[in-house]
């Protein structure tokens, strides 16, 4: 949503580039229609004045303007001459339809720039129409009042509406960053309080092995110096999630077959729902299409939620794992469904933030590294869970056939 908000004034921006080049394209004309068609040194004078007219348009264009909160000098000297160059071509062309171009400079400054740079081009424009008509000796003044009336109130109309655009922006920036802040702070907090944990179990062992030093039982002290080992590796676990979840790695992009990946990792979810109680079983659609995506990745989005499924199946009575594969014109489809404890809408709506778990064990981040790598793989995961009924995840993959 932010990235749309946010991204109106650079295509504002963008539109203003297209009224650029309009006024470069009506100035390039009006060189033809004024300069003589003469032919010098066997080159033809109004193309080569429009060249070099386009070419330093161009170059002050795409090097110094809008690009800052306020134009560039090089930019403001550029748009005077290039006024009084209007200004010119106008006086020779006398040609009341041709005029309205001198408006696009002070609606690019509206478009771009804070008022008073508005009311500033507004004014040299207002100076330079001035200034044609007296010297052509044709001062119309109910055509210069309309003219110059139309100047500044577009100018001012369209510099009115970016504020406001430009302050929704300012907002929608401050909203943001508080945002992040509050999800750093609890990703602070869970990592804290995830980490904690381990840290004590691994304290109150040691201190143990302090106590019991002077006795001489190997078993006592193998079975701290286990549980000491088991809370590092839980340690070592949780960072390697934290970091795969704040720096995902990038998709290293294969023709896989999504079917092969999941009876790869069959043997491991079988020997785990085994182990359990659990009846697990694979309908897998024959012949399904080759997919680009990153073949490790995509095993271990379906190894986390496949293990998220049996860890919710524990205490159910009907303990059931399927894992279905389909296909449709635009994505490969994988079905885990389980007959588990289920989940209310509330936590479906939560079930990919950091550091939200169901279980009484787990950091939380396992679905959000999920969510992360199949948005990467520009895919999608839907959830649909009742309580006490389970829980089906159907992981969306495009197709690339």
């Amino acid at each position: 949503m932010s990235v749309n908000q946010g991204s109106s004034i650079s295509k504002i921006k963008q539109y203003s580039f297209i009224i650029e080049y309009v006024y470069l394209a009506y100035m390039c004309i009006l060189v033809i229609k004024t300069f003589p068609s003469t032919i010098k040194l066997g080159l033809y004078v109004p193309l080569l004045i429009d060249i070099f007219l386009a070419l330093a348009y161009s170059i002050v264009i795409y090097m110094y303007s809008g690009k800052e909160k306020i134009p560039t000098k090089i930019e403001l000297l550029m748009r005077i001459i290039y006024l009084i160059v209007a200004g010119k071509l106008l006086i020779e062309t006398n040609n009341p339809s041709v005029h309205i171009i001198i408006t696009l400079p002070t609606v690019i400054m509206a478009l771009r720039y804070p008022i008073k740079y508005t009311i500033m081009t507004a004014f040299i424009t207002t100076l330079v129409v001035i200034t044609s008509q007296l010297i052509t000796a044709t001062l119309e003044v109910d055509y210069v009042l309309i003219l110059l009336s139309f100047i500044w109130v577009i100018g001012l109309l369209v510099n009115a509406s970016m504020e406001v655009e430009r302050q929704a922006q300012a907002e929608r920036l401050k909203i943001e960053s508080k945002e992040k802040l509050a999800v750093v702070g609890q990703m602070a907090a869970g990592i804290a309080h995830e980490v904690r944990n381990p840290l004590t179990t691994i304290k109150g062992f040691v201190q143990l092995l302090y106590k019991y030093n002077g006795v001489k039982d190997s078993d006592v002290t193998k079975s701290y110096l286990d549980m000491i080992d088991k809370e590092i590796t839980r340690v070592n676990d949780l960072l390697k999630e934290f970091l795969q979840f704040a720096k995902p790695n990038k998709p290293q992009l294969v023709m896989s077959n999504i079917n092969k990946a999941i009876l790869e990792i069959g043997f491991l979810l079988e020997a785990h729902c085994s182990n359990k109680g659990i009846n697990m079983k694979f309908d897998l659609t024959e012949n399904l299409p080759l997919i680009e995506c990153d073949y490790n990745q995509i095993k271990q989005v379906i190894i986390n939620i496949s293990f998220n499924a049996i860890d919710a199946m524990l205490f159910s009575g009907k303990k059931e794992l399927m894992i279905r594969t389909s296909n449709d014109p635009k994505y490969i489809c994988i079905d885990i469904k389980d007959t588990g404890s289920g989940m209310t809408d509330e936590q479906v709506k939560k079930i990919f933030d950091p550091f939200f778990t169901t279980k009484d064990t787990g950091s939380g981040l396992g679905l959000s590294v999920c969510y992360s790598i199949i948005e990467n793989h520009h895919g999608k995961i839907l959830v649909f869970s009742q309580p006490a009924q389970g829980t089906k995840i159907t992981i969306l993959l495009p197709r690339t056939d």
